[in-house]
């Protein structure tokens, strides 16, 4: 009857979805980045007086917080070649931005060091990652090296044999203490061609650098870059102009002209040294703060007008700009045009900034504000670039960051798409500047990037990168986009009324959120590339020496290593004889600590946990600790075991002789239970994630000493620890044959003792087993293939064959021979997949679900790790294009859409009975459906947050 069913659920999903089936939801890889790494962002070693402002600032290029155990920071002496100075940045993390500062007490950093301890140079600061003998007094080397500096205060200075291991072919920086009168760092900036530079700056310690790219400023070398009108006599107005540090000006004229009538009403010439910033400020002689150049004695005041206006710089001098005489191009180095409520001379638009709109001031609405540039330095005259902000005077603009953005979308509503794609920077222009007026938040054009634009199904689909200057910032901006296309837009464009709306898709109504976001958005939004983590039962200390009992603890842990907000879910602990529930903790309501731990634990566990048990709570075994997650099901006291929401179970004991088959049944099927051996310690143990970030897998745990809230113990002397390596990628060829495997570890961790196991068939006997070597690299991936550059291992014979399944595993030993089954122990981590999705299960079920592949392509495709926002689902793996050596190519919440089905039926009871398997049901076949109309590589894990109710069935995020 089941099969009956799917088949019939089959052929609807074909009639009600041919829209939708032909959207290929695999995206392209080639712009991807790699892992992310620990960079030395910007030192200032040399600072006015006494160095009491000294620091060292690094930063983790995935913008977020980021654990930094097995790193070191190592500062050497030019005079010998020696470390005078190690930190083990063991146990420390990055802020949530990614900076992590050590310094002088004066610049608030995480480790305090005494005024002075930064020499001056030459001399050379290196982070490194690994288990060498890093110490005071060690000659330089380059083994574990991640990232170094060499740095110098005269120009004389050499430093040849730090720069020889060091960074080779890159000489010593000059933080050249003539640069500014007070103070000055050495700082790191992307270029253009996104490579690393450094450049001497304002130092800027736990915050952006403020990177000017000199080479991309236009042929004037000078821009017009802040404009603040004044209310009032008593208002400081000016004009800021941004060029090269230290730069003469002269021969340049600065030129007002009123919006209504294009007559010239102010000009004055200008010349000066920009400042060590670039800047040079323009105002009033007479002012609180000092100006680089005062507008003539004789000016009326206020000089800036309200709009319509424009402010232009050209070469010459204002001699040539006689009142009443025609503006012209001619000379023209930038250009700005501004107004209030009455629109500007189109004349004057066309002649100073072609093609682009007048910047729209709604000052009054938001106080004290200026007009800022926020594209410097490749942009002129363009309104657009500019947006409001606080007054920054003699200081660079408060512009929004791409540290805090997101990635949105919308459809425009149009019958000729291809009629409409050439205005597609117009079209969001007009539509930003309704969302202003609608949630009136001070958002401007200039916040969005990145655009992209491609007609799609019933209309033009716009993607772009919103930024914003704070995470407070963002989570307002994105909502106040949601709601304002919460419903069908219509927003007027070119004299014709169009309609907004989130989504192209025929038919499908957008949810109300962006799906699998809370209703409101939390701080710390990720960037829509990053890949979520996972909560997982990290550590469980469910036996302590003695009777008193008062030490247990269960600890879970994010793996996205930030602050998780713990919503729907609950901590289960089961009885191994009875099979029942003997303690529920419903977990909403909290958050994990800033690192991801949250500790549930007796009153003398100290730190203190976040949820406090009496003692004697946690039982010895046999018996289970179980994570679950549901946003609808209640779990409850004295419950049987049950796998329905399961996100990760550890079923342990600490006799040998004591059994919990249910439990091991239904939690972790086909594994063995785990022993806390009291007799690895006389003090106290506990049992510690150590060898996979995989759920429900018994042989992720080994037993250590008690780390709560705190790294586990997993190089502890109780015996050695396989390292934390995943399988990440497998790249599959037609026919489901595997041409690579890609493994994710941290980098520079060794593979010695590692196999890679090749399981096939029903009866789950070893294929093939290979041997590993070398260590992961730098980016943290590791290729397992000749033709992607990686290894010499080949995999021409290994096959999801029609007949049966395929599975790749990851095992923590040498010893596998041919023709064994599958078996649990040692396991590190599996994948299990086939060409046929119908395919009954065997011997390989236990190492984790089956993931359906493609083997009728005639392109190559891969099974990718990817996060899932549905908590309680085993599925990890996703299809997509290859991306050997990158970041996995995955379905993104950016980019999703909800998908509403409603069956019409006379006895809806009858559908609903079984409620998570009609939901099963359901994913399957409309995956199934999908791809067969499509041959896009639609799997599972794109379709999340599966609900039902009444006659409705929601399949999320598409």
């Amino acid at each position: 009857m089941g099969d009956v069913w799917l088949v019939g659920l089959m052929g609807l999903m074909y009639i009600w979805f041919p829209k939708v089936a032909a959207q290929s939801p695999i995206k392209n890889p080639r712009d991807q980045q790699t892992e992310h790494t620990l960079l030395i962002n910007e030192i200032n070693a040399d600072t006015p007086g006494e160095d009491t402002s000294e620091f060292v600032e690094l930063y983790h290029t995935s913008g977020q917080t980021a654990r930094l155990d097995g790193y070191y920071l190592v500062f050497y002496n030019g005079n010998g070649n020696q470390a005078y100075r190690v930190l083990n940045l063991q146990g420390k993390a990055t802020n949530s931005q990614g900076f992590f500062l050590v310094g002088s007490a004066s610049v608030n950093p995480a480790i305090v060091i005494p005024k002075n301890t930064i020499q001056n140079g030459p001399d050379a600061i290196a982070v490194y990652y690994g288990k060498g003998n890093y110490r005071e007094g060690m000659s330089v080397t380059g083994k574990g090296l991640v990232d170094a500096l060499v740095h110098k205060t005269k120009k004389t200075d050499r430093a040849d044999t730090l720069v020889k291991v060091l960074t080779p072919g890159r000489d010593a920086l000059l933080e050249d203490s003539t640069f500014r009168s007070t103070d000055e760092s050495i700082e790191r900036c992307r270029g253009a061609d996104a490579q690393w530079f450094f450049q001497v700056a304002v130092p800027t310690p736990g915050t952006d650098n403020h990177c000017v790219l000199t080479p991309q400023l236009n042929a004037s070398a000078v821009l017009i870059s802040e404009v603040h009108l004044a209310s009032s006599l008593e208002d400081f107005e000016f004009i800021e102009l941004q060029g090269p540090h230290s730069a003469v000006l002269r021969d340049i004229v600065l030129v007002l002209i009123d919006g209504r009538t294009k007559d010239v009403y102010f000009t004055m010439d200008v010349h000066g040294k920009t400042s060590l910033d670039g800047l040079l400020l323009i105002g009033p002689a007479q002012s609180k703060i000092p100006v680089d150049l005062a507008f003539p004695e004789n000016s009326t005041r206020p000089v800036l007008r309200d709009g319509p206006n424009a402010i232009a710089l050209y070469r010459g001098n204002s001699s040539s700009f006689a009142p009443g005489k025609a503006l012209t191009t001619a000379g023209l180095l930038d250009a700005f045009v501004y107004m209030s409520t009455e629109g500007p001379s189109p004349e004057l638009l066309d002649t100073l900034t072609p093609g682009r709109p007048a910047y729209g001031s709604v000052r009054h609405q938001l106080g004290d504000v200026s007009m800022s540039q926020c594209s410097c330095c490749s942009v002129t005259r363009d309104s657009l670039s500019y947006i409001l902000s606080r007054p920054t005077p003699g200081r660079f603009n408060d512009c929004p960051s791409r540290r805090f953005s997101q990635t949105v979308s919308f459809c425009l509503r149009v019958a000729d798409c291809q009629e409409w794609l050439p205005k597609s920077e117009e079209i969001l222009v007009t539509v930003v500047q309704a969302l202003d007026q609608s949630c009136s938040c001070g958002v401007f054009p200039a916040y969005f990037k990145d655009l992209k634009a491609a007609c799609q199904d019933l209309g033009l689909v716009f993607t772009t990168l919103l930024t914003a200057k704070s995470e407070a910032q963002l989570s307002s901006l994105l909502l106040a986009f949601q709601t304002f296309l919460k419903s069908p837009r219509a927003v007027s464009f070119d004299g014709r009324n169009v309609t907004a709306e989130s989504s192209c898709f025929k038919d499908v109504p957008a949810p109300d959120l962006t799906p699998g976001a809370p209703s409101e958005i939390p701080e710390g939004t990720a960037e829509p590339s990053r890949q979520a983590g996972k909560l997982l039962i990290n550590e469980v200390n469910p036996d302590n020496p003695g009777g008193r009992e008062d030490t247990e603890y269960i600890e879970l842990f994010y793996t996205g290593q930030t602050s998780f907000d713990l919503q729907g879910y609950w901590l289960v602990l089961y009885n191994g004889k009875t099979g029942r529930a003997y303690r529920v903790l419903e977990l909403s309501g909290h958050r994990t600590d800033e690192l991801g731990f949250f500790l549930v634990g007796s009153s003398a566990v100290q730190p203190a946990p976040m949820v406090r048990l009496p003692p004697n709570t946690i039982q010895n075994g046999a018996d289970a600790v179980a994570l679950y997650y549901s946003s609808s099901t209640r779990y409850v006291l004295n419950m049987a075991v049950t796998a329905k929401g399961l996100v990760d179970a550890v079923v342990y004991t600490s006799r040998v002789t004591e059994k919990a088959e249910q439990l091991l049944k239904v939690l972790v099927p086909g594994q063995g239970i785990l022993y806390e051996n009291d007799s690895h310690s006389t003090e106290d143990e506990s049992l510690s994630r150590c060898h996979s970030l995989s759920a429900r897998l018994q042989s992720s745990f080994q037993v250590t000493v008690m780390t709560p809230l705190r790294e586990n113990a997993c190089s502890s002397p109780f015996g050695p620890s396989p390292p934390i390596i995943r399988i990440n990628e497998l790249g599959l060829a037609g026919g489901g044959t595997v041409r690579f495997v890609e493994l994710e570890g941290r980098p520079g961790t060794s593979l010695a003792g590692l196999s890679l196991i090749v399981f096939k068939g029903q009866e789950g006997k070893v294929q093939h087993s290979i041997l590993l070597r070398g260590s992961i690299g730098a980016s943290g991936l590791l290729l397992l293939g000749g033709e992607h550059g990686g290894t010499e291992l080949m995999f021409e014979d290994i096959s999801a064959a029609s007949e049966g399944i395929s599975a790749i595993a990851l095992y923590s030993t040498s010893l596998f021979p041919g023709g064994m089954k599958a078996t649990s122990e040692d396991l590190v981590d599996a994948v299990v997949f086939t060409c046929r999705p119908s395919t009954v299960g065997g011997h390989l079920d236990f190492l984790g679900p089956l993931y359906a592949v493609p083997c009728g392509y005639d392109r190559s495709v891969s099974l990718s790790r990817c996060p899932s926002s549905d908590a309680s689902t085993e599925l990890q793996f996703a299809i997509s294009e290859p991306s050997p050596g990158l970041q996995n190519s995955c379905p993104q919440d950016a980019l999703a859409m909800g998908l509403d089905l409603c069956f019409l039926i006379p006895n809806c009871s009858v559908w609903i009975l079984n409620h998570e398997r009609m939901l099963e049901s359901l994913r399957k076949a409309l995956v199934s459906s999908l791809d067969e109309k499509c041959s896009c590589g639609v799997s599972e894990l794109y379709l999340q947050a599966a609900d039902s109710f009444d006659q409705r069935v929601r399949i999320m995020n598409l």
